[in-house]
Formats: C-alpha cells, sequence, structure tokens
C-alpha cells in the first residue's frame, strides 16, 4: 500500500522529465525551468508550485493523488493487465523498462489514460477485505450472452430500488470489465446530496455536492458464483442479488433469505505428521510450508503455545516439534502457512503468507493469487465449503 500523498513526496518520486511531460500536455506554465535543475530538488519545485493559481494547483493535486494511489507494485500490475486486455505489447514493454513506481504511473497516467478507470477498480477491488464480500453460489448459467442492454437496466432497476427505498440511487451507472474468467459489474448509484465547507479564492462558502456510492458485482460462470461487495449497504445484498440474476442471468431467485457461510476451519489434519498440501494441476503454486502453529488449552481458552520452526530447512519441522512437546488437552487454534509461486514477470509478489484462525477466520481475499490459494485449500481439504442459504434459481 502506498504511504499517504503529500506534493513534496511525490515530486521527490516523480522524474523531471515525466514532469516536463505532464505540465506540456495539461497546457500549464510552470514557472521553473524543470531542465536546467537536478531531478528531485524538492524544495525548488514545491515553490513554483505553490506560486500556481488556486484552481490550477487544485487539478494538479487530483491528478498527482490519483497517480500515487496507483503508484504500487499492485498498481502497475492493474495497469499491465489492462494493457494486454487491449493487445498492447509495447505498453507492457515500455513500462517494465521506467525505473520507479511513482515513475512507471506517472508515465502510464500520460501515455494511456484510456487504461486508468479500468485498472484503478481492479486494484481497489483486489484491496477490498474479504469480509465485505457477500457470495452466492449455484447460479445458473447464461441462456444467452447479457448485452450492454441488460447491463443498462441493471443499473436502472438498481437506482429505482434504492430511490424507492431510501430515497437515494434515482441514477445509476455500472462499468463492466471481464478479466479472465470473471465479470466485473461496478455500480454507482447517485447518493444523497450534502454541503460541505470548502476555500473559494479567500472565503469559505457551503457548497452543495451529490456524491455516488459503490457496489460491486464479480460474478465467474464456470463456478456459478456472484460475490457482491456493498459497503455499509449489508442489509440491500438479498435484493442486489436478486436483481443481478434477474437482469443479466435472466432468472429469479426464489426469495430474498441472504446468504450465510457457516464456516469452520478444521486445522487439525494440518498438524498430523502424514499431512500434504494437494496442488492442483495447471496452477502457479509450486510450495506451501507451515511457518507457526498456536495451540491453545481445552481447559483455558487464554493458554496458548506458539510453535514456530524453519520449514526452508527442514520441511517437516513443524510437525516433529509437536511430536516431542506431545501438547495433550491442546487443540490447533491458528496456522500460518507459505505459499511460494512460480515467478511471473507481472507477479507482484513471489510468495504470500496468510493465517488461518479458529473458528472461521482468514485473511485472504477471493481474487487474483489469492483465489488460486484458496482453490489449493480447497483441494486440501482445509477450505470449508459454505452453506448457501439462499434458495435455488427458477
Amino acid at each position: 500500500m502506498n504511504a499517504q500523498y503529500s506534493p513534496k513526496q511525490f515530486f521527490r518520486k516523480v522524474s523531471n522529465k515525466l514532469l516536463i511531460d505532464y505540465f506540456k500536455i495539461k497546457d500549464i506554465d510552470f514557472d521553473l525551468d524543470l531542465d536546467s535543475i537536478y531531478d528531485h530538488e524538492v524544495d525548488l519545485i514545491f515553490e513554483a508550485f505553490l506560486k500556481l493559481d488556486d484552481l490550477t494547483r487544485h487539478r494538479i493535486e487530483s491528478d498527482f493523488q490519483r497517480i500515487n494511489a496507483l503508484a504500487t507494485d499492485g498498481g502497475i500490475i492493474a495497469l499491465t493487465d489492462e494493457a494486454k486486455e487491449f493487445d498492447n505489447a509495447n505498453f507492457v514493454e515500455q513500462i517494465a523498462e521506467i525505473y520507479g513506481l511513482h515513475n512507471k504511473a506517472m508515465w502510464a497516467f500520460l501515455d494511456s489514460p484510456e487504461y486508468w478507470q479500468g485498472a484503478s477498480i481492479f486494484f481497489q477491488t483486489a484491496n477490498i477485505p474479504s469480509s465485505y464480500w457477500r457470495k452466492i453460489k449455484n447460479l445458473p448459467a447464461f441462456d444467452k450472452p447479457f448485452e450492454e442492454i441488460d447491463i443498462e437496466l441493471l443499473a436502472q432497476t438498481i437506482g429505482e430500488y434504492f430511490f424507492i427505498k431510501e430515497g437515494r440511487g434515482k441514477r445509476c451507472k455500472i462499468e463492466y470489465y471481464k478479466r479472465g474468467e470473471l465479470d466485473y459489474f461496478c455500480a454507482f448509484p447517485e447518493d444523497f446530496a450534502k454541503t460541505e465547507v470548502e476555500w473559494v479564492q479567500d472565503g469559505l462558502q457551503d457548497l452543495p455536492h451529490t456524491m455516488a456510492f459503490e457496489i460491486i458485482f464479480v460474478y465467474c460462470e464456470r463456478l456459478a458464483t456472484l460475490d457482491v461487495y456493498a459497503k455499509n449497504n449489508a442489509r440491500n445484498v438479498p435484493k442486489l442479488q436478486q436483481l443481478f440474476v434477474q437482469n443479466i442471468l435472466k432468472s429469479k431467485l426464489k426469495n430474498f433469505t441472504p446468504f450465510v457461510e457457516d464456516k469452520v476451519y478444521d486445522l487439525e489434519p494440518l498438524v498430523t505428521a502424514d499431512f500434504n498440501f494437494v496442488i492442483p494441476e495447471n496452477t502457479d503454486i509450486f510450495n506451501v510450508q507451515i511457518l507457526k502453529v498456536h495451540a491453545t488449552s481445552c481447559i483455558d481458552p487464554k493458554s496458548h503455545i506458539a510453535i514456530i520452526e524453519c520449514p526452508d530447512k527442514n520441511k517437516n519441522a513443524i510437525h516433529e516439534r509437536l511430536a516431542e512437546l506431545n501438547l495433550s488437552n491442546r487443540y490447533t487454534s491458528e496456522v500460518t502457512l507459505k505459499v511460494s509461486f512460480f515467478p511471473k514477470p507481472n507477479r507482484a509478489h513471489q510468495t504470500r503468507t496468510f493465517t488461518l484462525s479458529m473458528p472461521d477466520k482468514c485473511n485472504l481475499g477471493n481474487f487474483g493469487d489469492e483465489l488460486l490459494i484458496r482453490e489449493m485449500l480447497t483441494a486440501s481439504g482445509i477450505e470449508p465449503q459454505p452453506v448457501n442459504m439462499s434458495l435455488p434459481c427458477v
């Protein structure tokens, strides 16, 4: 995750050449010859920045904050993946040759602004905590491929639902994206109007704003699943599920009983001496290791023992240590695992460390490499299959 934006930090991380390109493209008269100074002479650049009029400076800051948000490993991967969707191999090659995450993000912002919206949405989606998503399973396949009119109807019905129920959302826009086998529908219904105090020239004014709130649907046809993200709108998720199925899949849910995940991790098999992880074929995972185990007393739940060993020297180190300790009247309450992937040019991290905790905690997300890990856990009999309380479609 990137650091909070500040102009000085931004100027320190972006080359003068790219700043020159930015000011030229935006037609901004910057009162400093950036060609005549060294890169990252922050104080001089910042002084010239402060001399700009308020409106120009605020517009620049808005752009720079957007660039700063994607100036991370994950952000650059999102931009690269977006370019690949358009078969732009030249973009992929060029961004790989640029040094520095902020320079990469700035170059992409200037060179290919058409990729920015999609990349931003995928980057945001990948970083939403798994606890914020609600899933339903066993959905029907498409009777026929959905069309643009179906997306427009979904947007219209979402807007009508929120407007009648809550007095907001009369207007709604959906951005659709396809990534691999996942279909993303990002809805932006109109939120309640609000007034905020803002500086306008030399005075404060109360200015009205009409914002949008966000709902994200992620549909997987192969797995027949739908994930819904609707922060602060959990009570509306069952209706949103129904509207999606009705407009996109051309089916109906029998009623609005919400989905409930009845998940309980059974971690004991992990610490048995003969346990082996099952890595599905054609996956990028090549190794899974146990780094740490927490054993909790059956008598006093506040009593824990942490067993930490180095699996690189001995893959059975944890199991052998547990056998030596012979911990009776204790159960495995938490396990920390490390998954290693085959190297890929566009993969931010070659390993992923995560924790499974009793009864139902897992700090993995549901997209990208984390989805591959969940598939491995399912194949290994560790990931419990949730109970789908939503009634079938008709």
